[in-house]
Order: C-alpha cells, then sequence, then structure tokens
C-alpha cells in the first residue's frame, strides 16, 4: 500500500511543483492528524482517498505553506451550494447537457467540497472514475478552487461530436455559507488589493494518478 513517502512524491511530479513544498505541507497537515501516522518505513501509516484529498486540496488553497493547515480545513468543510446533471434540469434544458455516468451518481449525493474531493479519488482507486469517463466522448474533468473569494468547483465536460468537450455532464460549486463567505472576504482585504483573482485547478489526471496510487 501507498504511503505518505510514496505520495509525495506522485503529488509533486503530476501537478507539478518542488518536492520540498509539498513534503513540508505533508508535515504540518501530519502534525495536526489530517493525514494518518504510524510508524516509519514499512509501518508507516496506508493512505486513504481522504489523505491523497487533505494533502492535495491544502496545495491548491494554500497561498503561503504557513497557511496550508487553517486553508485546508476551511475549503474541506464547504457545503455544496449547486449541483447540476441533466437530471436536475427542466426538461426543455436537458438536451444541452450530457448524461451523467451511473457511476458517477453518487457522487451527487455528497456533503461538502472534501467529501467530493475524496470521492473521486477513492472512485479513481476502485475504478468507477475510468469506467464513468469512458462512458463519455472526449471527457474533461476541472476540480477548482478559488482562493480569494473562498470557492470551489467540480466540473466534467464532454463532446457531442468528437472534437472538443463542448457540453457539460456535471458541474457541482462550493461555498461556505453567505454570512462567513462575507466576513472571510472582509478579514481578507480583497477590495483593497488588485483585481486578480487567484485560481488553482487540477484535471481527471492528477485525481486518476492518485487513485492509481492507493489502489497498489
Amino acid at each position: 500500500m501507498a504511503k505518505l513517502s510514496d505520495l509525495i512524491p506522485t503529488l509533486a511530479q503530476v501537478l507539478p511543483m518542488p518536492e520540498q513544498t509539498v513534503s513540508v505541507i505533508a508535515r504540518a497537515l501530519r502534525k495536526e492528524r489530517l493525514i494518518s501516522t504510524g510508524g516509519r518505513g514499512p509501518g508507516a501509516a496506508d493512505m486513504t482517498p481522504e489523505d491523497c484529498a487533505r494533502l492535495l486540496l491544502a496545495i491548491m488553497a494554500a497561498d503561503q505553506v504557513k497557511d496550508a493547515v487553517e486553508v485546508s480545513q476551511r475549503f474541506w468543510d464547504f457545503p455544496v451550494e449547486d449541483l447540476h446533471s441533466q437530471d436536475t434540469m427542466p426538461e426543455d434544458e436537458q438536451d444541452a447537457w450530457l448524461p451523467l455516468p451511473e457511476a458517477m451518481r453518487a457522487l451527487t449525493q455528497v456533503r461538502t467540497f472534501g467529501e467530493m474531493l475524496a470521492g473521486l479519488i477513492a472512485a479513481a482507486r476502485d475504478g468507477a472514475l475510468d469506467a464513468a469517463l469512458g462512458g463519455v466522448m472526449l471527457p474533461f474533468m476541472k476540480i477548482e478552487v478559488e482562493r480569494r473569494f473562498h470557492t470551489a468547483s467540480v466540473s466534467l465536460a464532454g463532446s457531442s461530436d468528437g472534437l472538443l468537450p463542448d457540453r457539460t455532464v456535471m458541474i457541482a460549486s462550493f461555498a461556505p455559507p453567505k454570512a462567513q463567505l462575507r466576513k472571510l472576504m472582509e478579514a481578507s482585504g480583497f477590495h483593497e488589493g488588485g483585481d486578480a483573482m487567484v485560481t488553482f485547478a487540477v484535471s481527471q489526471r492528477t485525481i486518476i494518478a492518485l487513485g492509481a496510487l492507493i489502489r497498489t
């Protein structure tokens, strides 16, 4: 089974980013017991989908390494704001969407962004994500964190003609309750800075790599 010492270089390579940076963030999460802990070497803890998701999320959401623990916990708990698929759309709008694969339907029941991220990695580990993506022509999944405005989303698009992924399969958005969001935005002083948003996004390639890692 994969250990943290396997997870760190895997994420560093697929993103890509310096392995040392990933390692520092991982140690901070492990110190707060947000990543499974155990002994050393063969006795080290086996990584779970939740461990992989927490480390990935900390990397995506933190502007600075020192903030990784705090922001990863914050983004993890963001509740579902909206989740749309062909099934949820009005009948006269359903033709604009591609059907949601059966293997992904369980993910429509998640309550938080952390659950969605861990669920995607678990589905990749179990082969369900490959099955789902195999049912979509030219699948393109995007997992996105917007650091400045404290939002996150997961979307899946596909192709209707085999040329470009031009139609949506699913889109889920996550954000804190509006009162909490207002406080976060005021605390961040976004209105005093420049106009640039800070977005970090990954595709299914990262999720599949993490699933493959913990499958063995």
